[in-house]
């Protein structure tokens, strides 16, 4: 039996979470053959890092001295499957006969969760119903499958969270913050250094967007948090290499975010979500605010956001976290319904539905 070709077209490093169960997943068939590229963008680290990431895993990866090279070299392969982490130019990297899938990365607030939209793509596996809905009602004509979420499967893994917590050296006597905020807009700029004082009581576990990393214009949010964790004990900086958050859902207490994907992906936990509604904005952003919203958020997911508790005032964090921490069970208990209605099915099986699926597809 001739095995089935499957690359995993990476455009950036945290793409990769979403994909791996999937990988493991074929991995166990033993019926794939797994190749692995990153676009190629002068001047950006993304390219080495996922390198370096996909190197333990079997399989083959495809490297080239352009992204124009690059994109011949797939072309020429006629792969069965190609695997994209968001549609742009799906059309580019995909041969006459090859199955193009999308896995998107993310579910968040942005718009471009429904506007990133190739009708190159054959069929796109979406997380639960609501989404389903949403792309349906928004007229998007791509084959919808709805599996889960594969980027949680770990989450149900016999593995707890001592390990991790034993590993950031964790103090066993105080609750853990997992402080998860995007690139832009961030509570960083608005938190500050204050937030090493005023989360003191707390580990604080401190999960940085990729971009605050890569990304020149953000760096500073990196540097501040460098600073932090040699002044607090409590504050812990994950390292870029760290690209998935899910392993630190475990230990977590509770979750400190703004309006982000990892707002609604933390819903698998059952335990509290904080959302800071302060954030720094560009000044041209705070003079054309309805069209900066229009143009980058999906206004209507961020009002379902009323799940978390929310803050806008610095000051009130030490309440806020209090009073989450405090009301826990209940809060577990009153977000009971939401989970499946954004994550869809969670079981950890949701890699393996997308490769029944596509085993399905393919015979």
């Amino acid at each position: 039996m001739n095995k089935i070709s499957v690359l995993y077209n990476l455009h950036h490093l945290y793409y990769l979470p979403q994909f791996l169960p999937v990988i493991r997943e074929m991995e166990k068939r033993d019926r794939f053959d797994l190749y692995f590229s990153a676009v190629i963008d002068k001047g950006r680290i993304d390219h080495q890092l996922i390198k370096q990431a996909v190197a333990a895993i079997p399989g083959t990866f495809i490297d080239a001295k352009s992204e124009k090279a690059r994109q011949k070299e797939i072309l020429a392969r006629n792969f069965d499957v190609t695997v994209f982490g968001k549609s742009g130019h799906a059309d580019e990297y995909c041969s006459a006969n090859t199955l193009a899938v999308l896995l998107y990365h993310g579910i968040g607030v942005k718009s471009c969760y429904y506007t990133d939209y190739n009708p190159r793509i054959n069929v796109r596996y979406v997380e639960g119903p609501y989404r389903f809905d949403e792309l349906k009602r928004r007229g998007i004509s791509t084959e919808l499958v709805v599996t889960g979420f594969p980027k949680l499967d770990p989450l149900f893994e016999s593995e707890n969270g001592a390990a991790i917590s034993s590993e950031l050296n964790l103090d066993p006597n105080k609750a853990t913050i997992l402080y998860a905020p995007t690139f832009y807009p961030s509570s960083i700029e608005v938190l500050g250094e204050s937030i090493g004082e005023l989360t003191a009581d707390y580990n604080l576990v401190v999960k940085l967007h990729y971009f605050s990393w890569l990304l020149k214009k953000y760096r500073h949010q990196k540097d501040l948090f460098q600073k932090l964790s040699r002044k607090y004990s409590h504050v812990h900086l994950l390292p870029v290499e760290k690209y998935s958050i899910i392993p630190f859902f475990k230990p977590a207490d509770i979750l400190l975010t703004e309006a982000s994907s990892v707002a609604f992906e933390f819903l698998a936990t059952g335990k509290p979500v904080v959302i800071s509604d302060s954030c720094h904005l560009r000044k041209k952003h705070r003079i054309f605010y309805r069209q900066f919203q229009k143009n980058r958020l999906d206004t209507e997911i961020q009002q379902l956001l009323n799940f978390a508790y929310h803050f806008d005032n610095v000051f009130q964090l030490p309440v806020i976290l209090k009073t989450a921490i405090k009301e826990k069970s209940d809060y577990k208990n009153r977000t009971a319904d939401l989970p499946e209605k954004f994550l869809g099915i969670l079981d950890g099986k949701a890699g393996q539905r997308i490769v029944d699926d596509l085993i399905e597809r393919l015979k």
